[in-house]
């Protein structure tokens, strides 16, 4: 699923595939198929403007090229966030919890000490 997140033309709750796209922009869909796609495309937002989209290139040669791009532009900004994420994200200190706690013993035990020579 992560994936598919990262693939420009993946839509998380619809059916059709990067290649079925690009195969019909290409014409090489059979007419049952390309009548799915089409009724498909009807009731879902994202798959109508992705067809509305990508019908406009100029240069439909190119266009797995382009998608490709965006693709590969699409997985480094997923990636780069996700770093920042987990930079942000606090880390443990185990040695400033540890150098406390024995802080803690430290003023217990003088507490204790001071304690028993002030009333024996």
């Amino acid at each position: 699923m992560q994936d598919d997140l990262k693939n420009i033309l993946s839509n998380a709750g619809g059916t059709t595939s990067q290649d079925q796209l690009l195969k019909y922009l290409k014409d090489e869909l059979t007419q049952v198929e390309k009548h799915d796609l089409e009724s498909k495309a009807v009731d879902d937002a994202f798959e109508s403007d992705a067809l509305d989209g990508l019908q406009e290139l100029q240069n439909r040669e190119k266009l797995e090229l382009i998608v490709d791009g965006l693709n590969r532009d699409l997985k480094k900004r997923v990636s780069k966030k996700s770093e920042l994420r987990g930079k942000m994200q606090l880390k443990t200190h185990w040695t400033l919890y540890f150098s406390i706690l024995i802080f803690l013993i430290i003023i217990v035990l003088v507490y204790l000490y001071l304690h028993r020579r002030m009333y024996p």
